[in-house]
């Protein structure tokens, strides 16, 4: 069987599922990480506020690059393939409406005003088809019979755009599909994990070691570039990892049973 997480920004699912992940391959999965935003920004209309996070990541003039970077060493670390879709962060896109930044400020990133964009969705949809349909034939060559692939795909805690986005496209594969709870948005509110899930989603429990845990914080301090988004040190990223794991969300996956 073979394992795919869905990660809407290069971080988000070893953010989220670092623990699992690590258990999961030790048990002798195949993992893989498919990252959406991976593409770098168009420079002649970067936005003022695309601006300021590429200051506050380090690199100015190639963020993504380094963040791609981060990715590879992060994927390494865990054991774990990875696949970059090479499509726009939000906030590098526009509104197809008025032709501004879609994205000008923090709130703009976690606002229900901001709806999908079907075109980009339609686009994320196909060619997450094509590669699992080349991962198939891939393995029906080698056996009787395609292997399983399982879908892991954010619940778009916090409402992030690109977490929402990713969900959809996820929903639309008519794949086994599982979803996962975005930390560290969940931690800050742990009951917008219920209201995010869907009817008939049945908790599946993953026990994380102490050897799962510290691969998870391993796995994170490889983004550099995205520590500062969120905590203050390495030590209180470690800490808040280490507080989190305990919760029983933390380990856990939900199973989609029923189309919707």
């Amino acid at each position: 069987m073979t394992i795919v997480y869905l990660s809407p920004h290069l971080d988000d699912a070893v953010f989220s599922c670092g623990g699992i992940i690590h258990e999961q391959i030790r048990n002798g999965e195949h993992v893989e990480v498919w990252t959406f935003a991976t593409m770098d920004a168009g420079f002649s209309t970067i936005s003022p506020y695309a601006q300021s996070l590429h200051a506050r990541w380090g690199d100015i003039e190639n963020p993504m690059r380094l963040r791609r970077e981060e990715d590879k060493k992060a994927m390494a670390l865990l054991g774990c393939k990875w696949l970059h879709l090479d499509f726009p962060d939000c906030i590098y896109r526009l509104d197809r409406a008025t032709g501004e930044p879609l994205i000008k400020t923090d709130q703009d990133l976690f606002s229900l005003q901001n709806k999908i964009d079907p075109l980009l969705a339609k686009n994320l949809i196909q060619i997450l088809l094509d590669e699992l349909t080349i991962r198939s034939l891939r393995t029906s060559e080698m056996k009787r019979d395609p292997e399983r692939i399982d879908i892991i795909a954010p619940l778009a805690v916090g409402n992030h755009i690109d977490h929402r986005l990713v969900r959809f496209a996820a929903e639309k594969l008519e794949f086994p599909l599982y979803y996962f709870a975005d930390f560290p948005y969940a931690a800050k509110d742990s009951g917008a994990i219920e209201a995010s899930l869907p009817s008939k989603t049945p908790p599946e429990r993953i026990r994380i070691t102490e050897r799962g845990v510290a691969a998870w914080q391993d796995a994170i301090t490889c983004y550099q570039s995205q520590i500062s988004s969120f905590w203050d040190s390495m030590e209180e990223m470690k800490k808040a990892v280490l507080e989190y794991a305990a919760l029983p969300f933390a380990c856990t996956l939900w199973k989609k049973t029923t189309m919707e």
